[in-house]
């Protein structure tokens, strides 16, 4: 679809903010990976890259031994961009998570967020 933009740094930063906004699971699937936090859900069909304990992930079309599980539960402090490709979480435990996006015709990345008025809230990348 599209290559990642500051909107959605800015929006994804006003619901971290509220140093509420944990890890609730993580879905590692053959065709996705899933990040759901307490008021969003992130699902990713690119790669995914984490530091977790020092040590460096990839996710990629396919499940890992990676430990994704050690990301459940923890705190997110900040959302930025490392390039218009890459969107980064940092966690307070000094964990990240950086979510691949690239252009072509399928949706990449696309971010859920509540409800409002009805109306489903989305964007896809």
């Amino acid at each position: 679809m599209k290559l990642f933009n500051s909107e959605i740094i800015d929006l994804v930063n006003q619901y971290f903010s509220n140093n509420e906004e944990y890890v609730e699971s993580i879905l590692v699937a053959s065709y996705g990976f899933n990040i759901q936090f307490l008021s969003f859900t992130i699902y990713c069909s690119e790669r995914v890259f984490a530091s977790i304990g020092g040590k460096t992930y990839e996710w990629e079309d396919a499940p890992t031994s990676a430990p994704w599980g050690l990301l459940g539960r923890q705190l997110a402090v900040k959302a930025s961009l490392k390039g218009p490709s890459i969107f980064s979480i940092t966690f307070t435990s000094g964990d990240s998570i950086d979510i691949e996006t690239c252009e072509n015709q399928y949706e990449s990345v696309i971010f859920e967020f509540p409800p409002e008025d009805g109306a489903l809230i989305m964007e896809i990348f």
